[in-house]
């Protein structure tokens, strides 16, 4: 076949499609309960079950090249080609949208005016940053607007279940109990054992970096004997800004001993080029004898007389027409009367000066309490499939030590030595911290209520979705690829 017939094959074809498509609705997904789902609003959650599903190969398989639609097209998910995985993981994030919309009817509740400047505000940023390729997979702006009401008809619904006062009967005393249950109150500094090109130091250098934490590890026994863990608070924000300042001052000097250095090199090849060109040269019998001969042969210039030059002045001349040609030339001891007069008044500017900057000079800025500690949430093992997936803060050796510490040792300094570091850890009791000026604001304690109900809230989602009919509209079905309607 011809390159023009394949070409014109290929239009037929692509005409005849766009003929059958519309001959079918494809405007609409599917209908859930008596809840049409726009074809823009499953094209979105198809979207996101695409990139659901490549996230998921890549865990299961690193060396999949997720990029070659070839290669993903072969892949299985939970036994099922990743087509229909997609539609069917689209068909649930449908089902949940619908079941909000009715809960969010059923139980009357209605969106506050922040929430309404929100969604206007993310609508007005992320909208004209995704409108070109939304459109082209056939998301148009409302149906991209109605998944981010959905959203915050989502949060109102768990409020409505789970925030102090709702539906559950939550407590704040329950989310506070929570909260210090699952949290560490903690400050560590961390000594590096690293010089400041980064380079591991050496025995001799961690020796001088051991001695110092020793010290200040003794210092800070000695103040939780004295006053306690408050005592051991201020000591350790001592020690955190003092090895700072001995941190900086030791990358001072490596950088003064490397200009030095450099310095003494650049010298050195100074010294040595000059020596070659300054190397005494070895005359032959021949050359001593004809320079000889030419010193012999030059004469020295006769010195010119002062009678010979009667134009040239004596030393007492000059210095006389100089005096009288300048009658205003201060005395010495004018000059010095002077002086003393510039002196006085230069000193009253300067005290104005002083006073001045005293008066301008910015206050010296305050010191925030708690600054150098951290809290660090506890980790749940069972919370992951893998343990290297955990995130330890700052290390896992360091954590460990944290959770050992008992209430009873609460202010304790504890050394932990790594190969790259050593920390000087100690724990705080958490609840004198716990002030709605403090940990415990609004804020913490919504986050509080999320991490410990979201299970609980999704197990009603399933109930309410689970209780939907799903009818699929097939054309639709047929028409909207996951390969293609992505972004």
């Amino acid at each position: 076949m011809s390159v023009l017939k394949r070409i014109t094959a290929g239009l037929t074809a692509l005409s005849l499609i766009a003929v059958c498509t519309g001959c079918k609705n494809t405007t609409t997904a599917m209908t859930i309960g008596d809840y049409t789902v726009p074809a823009g609003v499953y094209l979105y959650y198809l979207s996101s079950a695409y990139n659901n599903a490549l996230s998921q190969l890549s865990e299961e398989n690193p060396d999949l090249d997720t990029e070659d639609i070839k290669a993903v097209k072969a892949s299985v998910l939970d036994g099922k080609d990743i087509r229909t995985w997609c539609e069917d993981k689209a068909v649930e994030f449908c089902t949940d949208f619908v079941a909000t919309e009715k809960k969010f009817d059923e139980l009357g509740l209605s969106l506050s005016e922040e929430s309404q400047a929100n969604i206007d505000t993310m609508l007005a940023y992320y909208w004209p940053n995704y409108e070109e390729t939304m459109t082209a997979d056939g998301i148009s702006e409302e149906s991209f607007k109605k998944v981010m009401i959905s959203s915050y008809k989502s949060e109102e619904i768990f409020k409505y279940y789970y925030s102090v006062g709702g539906a559950e009967g939550v407590t704040d005393d329950d989310l506070r109990e929570y909260y210090i249950d699952h949290n560490i109150r903690a400050q560590y500094v961390v000594f590096d054992l690293h010089d400041s090109e980064g380079n591991l130091l050496k025995s001799e250098g961690k020796a001088e970096i051991k001695k110092l934490v020793d010290e200040y590890q003794k210092r800070a026994e000695s103040a939780y004997n004295s006053g306690g863990a408050e005592a051991v608070m201020t000591e350790m924000d001592m020690i955190q800004a003092e090895y700072a300042a001995y941190k900086e001052s030791m990358a001072v000097e490596e950088s003064l001993a490397a200009e030095e250095a450099a310095a003494a090199e650049s010298e050195s090849t100074v010294e040595e080029s000059a020596a070659s060109y300054d190397a005494p040269k070895i005359l032959t019998a021949e050359e001593v004898s004809s320079d000889a001969e030419a010193e012999t042969e030059d004469t020295t210039e006769p010195e010119t007389s002062a009678e010979e030059n009667p134009d040239a002045e004596s030393e007492s001349e000059s210095e006389s027409s100089a005096e009288e040609e300048n009658p205003d030339t201060e005395s010495e001891s004018e000059s010095e009367s002077s002086d003393e007069e510039n002196t006085d008044e230069t000193s009253d500017s300067d005290t104005d000066t002083d006073d001045a900057l005293t008066e301008n000079a910015p206050a010296e800025e305050e010191s925030v309490p708690y600054a150098n500690e951290t809290i660090i949430s506890i980790i749940n093992k069972d919370d992951y499939d893998n343990e290297e997936d955990i995130y330890y803060t700052p290390d896992e050796a360091v954590y460990n030590q944290l959770i050992a510490i008992t209430e009873a040792d609460y202010g304790k300094v504890y050394l932990v030595e790594e190969d790259e570091s050593y920390y000087l850890v100690t724990r705080y009791d958490i609840t004198q911290r716990m002030t709605e000026d403090d940990l415990w604001t609004e804020s913490a304690s919504e986050n509080v209520a999320y991490t410990k109900y979201q299970e609980d809230y999704e197990a009603k989602m399933d109930e309410w979705s689970s209780a939907l009919t799903v009818t699929r509209n097939s054309p639709a079905f047929r028409r909207y690829d996951p390969y293609e309607y992505h972004f």
